[in-house]
């Protein structure tokens, strides 16, 4: 009897370990856990169109049983369903978009659910009475007031709004997940070592306000490495190094 019971217990552990293997090594991400993102741009019914990408971001670290599985700031896909601009007769704008998804620490897919609908403020109401008031005392006027439009509606960069996880995700949190390689680190070049004086040094020197006696005695104590070709020795001239010190230069070439 005791082996019999021993050799259940057994086969209800194992079958245990085979009913779940997907959720071990990981953090289990349940389907309406709450993320709470904000936009990244204005949204506006006079501009969108309908299935442009919008984009929000994550508002703060998502954690599952003490491990971060979204991190604070990773960028969240959205799309605009419905996007209609103020009309006449005094009819607002509407805006209509859902939020898809994001991405875990693992860079796995995190589909989202979210959908919002803004509407303008509307003036129909006025614009009806406005036009039925006009068209009793100036007629000629009356349709005028039925090009009167609406109000956009407009969300600002920032607007929080509740999101939430659709259906089961399994993260490998931030600390088990794998680091990024790291980049090859390429050695900079070596700058060309200096083999004298240059006519930029000349020209440095002289627009430091160094005189010509000084620029003579560094010139003479200096390896030179000039180019005074007739147009270097023009632009030496208009950068205002004097000819003695040009004619230095040319001695020690």
């Amino acid at each position: 009897m005791v082996r019999k019971m021993m050799a259940c217990a057994l086969a209800l552990v194992c079958s245990l370990q085979l009913a779940a293997p997907a959720w071990a090594g990981g953090r289990r991400l349940p389907d309406g856990t709450r993320i709470a993102v904000r936009t990244m741009e204005p949204l506006s019914s006079a501009t969108m169109q309908d299935g442009s990408a919008v984009t929000f971001s994550v508002v703060e670290d998502v954690v599952v049983d003490g491990e971060v599985v979204i991190r604070q700031g990773t960028p969240v896909r959205g799309t605009i369903v419905n996007a209609q601009a103020k009309r006449r007769m005094g009819r607002a704008g509407k805006l209509q978009y859902t939020v898809n998804e994001t991405k875990a620490v693992d860079r796995s897919p995190i589909r989202l659910r979210a959908l919002q609908d803004r509407v303008g403020d509307s003036n129909v109401t006025s614009t009806t009475v406005t036009t039925v008031a006009v068209g009793v005392f100036v007629p000629v006027a009356a349709p005028f007031f039925l090009l009167r439009k609406g109000h956009d509606i407009v969300v600002p960069e920032g607007t929080r709004i509740d999101t939430f996880v659709d259906g089961d995700h399994m993260v490998n949190a931030a600390s088990e997940a794998a680091p990024p390689a790291a980049a090859p680190v390429i050695a900079a070049p070596l700058a060309p070592a200096r083999t004298g004086l240059t006519n930029a040094d000349i020209i440095a020197l002289r627009q430091a306000g160094f005189g010509d006696e000084l620029i003579l005695a560094k010139i003479s104590g200096s390896p030179a490495a000039y180019n005074l070709a007739p147009t270097e020795m023009v632009a030496l001239k208009k950068a205002g190094v004097s000819e003695r010190v040009i004619s230095a230069m040319v001695t020690a070439k």
